[in-house]
């Protein structure tokens, strides 16, 4: 691409640790961050020096890892105030949570991943959950799988053309893209996706697709809940309800709905 051309290899690759500290709790140090991100640890150590001097990250010296800076924290608050889609639908979530009783999940994609933007958990004492910041893939699993079907055939099948090949995470991971071809038929069809331990084992998520016109991209709404309690009564009154914040979000965010929608 012609752009291509203005790319600055220094800022993307300090970019790729930022997000690497989006997708994970604990602390992190020079070593395992080249790892993660597969760059030479010269090359990490001095891309880390120049975040944390800058106020990007922050360095604990006791352990000498880093975790994020005010800065960061200070541009996350000020990118979620502006984001007014998912100010929005913030109380669908809560309602989807009070209603299954299990974690409701709204995710927007970004690049070949599809991004926690905002969850409420369930009270339950064994949940399944999602940090903000998370990825997780569009070919496996219900939250980004319905972000896929969202999308034209050609521009979701683009998408996953850059990450070949596809990552593997369990034995129910698909990685075909001609038997993800037919799932997204399928699904696109139905208008919904039910997958059970394709990326966590024990893991049930129920999704529908979704667009976001203020941010001009795509994504999902869905709950996530553990094998045990997803038997086919308790699976079909989630769909249910996800089905139905789905109407509601669409409204919300004016997707071109026509129509009503049930009451939750």
């Amino acid at each position: 691409m012609e752009k291509d051309r203005y790319l600055n290899q220094s800022i993307i690759r300090a970019l790729r640790i930022l997000e690497l500290f989006a997708q994970r709790e604990e602390p992190l140090g020079v070593t395992e961050i080249s790892r993660l991100v597969g760059l030479h640890k010269s090359t990490v150590h001095r891309l880390v020096i120049t975040l944390e001097t800058s106020g990007w990250l922050l360095r604990m010296p006791e352990t000498d890892k880093y975790r994020i800076g005010l800065k960061l924290i200070a541009v996350g608050k000020k990118a979620v105030s502006d984001a007014n889609s998912i100010t929005a639908i913030h109380p669908i979530l809560e309602k989807l949570t009070q209603i299954t009783g299990e974690t409701s999940i709204l995710t927007m994609v970004m690049g070949n991943q599809a991004i926690c933007v905002d969850k409420v958990e369930t009270s339950q004492r064994l949940m399944i959950s999602s940090q903000v910041g998370q990825s997780s893939p569009l070919h496996a699993g219900a939250t980004g799988f319905a972000v896929l079907i969202g999308m034209p055939e050609e521009e979701a099948f683009r998408t996953l053309s850059h990450d070949l090949p596809l990552p593997v995470y369990t034995d129910k991971t698909p990685t075909c893209m001609e038997e993800l071809r037919e799932r997204y038929k399928e699904r696109r069809e139905n208008g919904y996706v039910i997958a059970s331990g394709e990326v966590d084992p024990g893991t049930t998520g129920i999704a529908v697709p979704l667009y976001f016109p203020y941010e001009r991209c795509y994504g999902s709404l869905g709950v996530v809940l553990p094998d045990y309690r997803a038997d086919e009564e308790k699976i079909q009154r989630v769909l249910a309800a996800v089905q139905q914040g789905a109407c509601e979000a669409r409204k919300r965010l004016d997707w071109g709905f026509e129509g009503p929608c049930k009451n939750m």
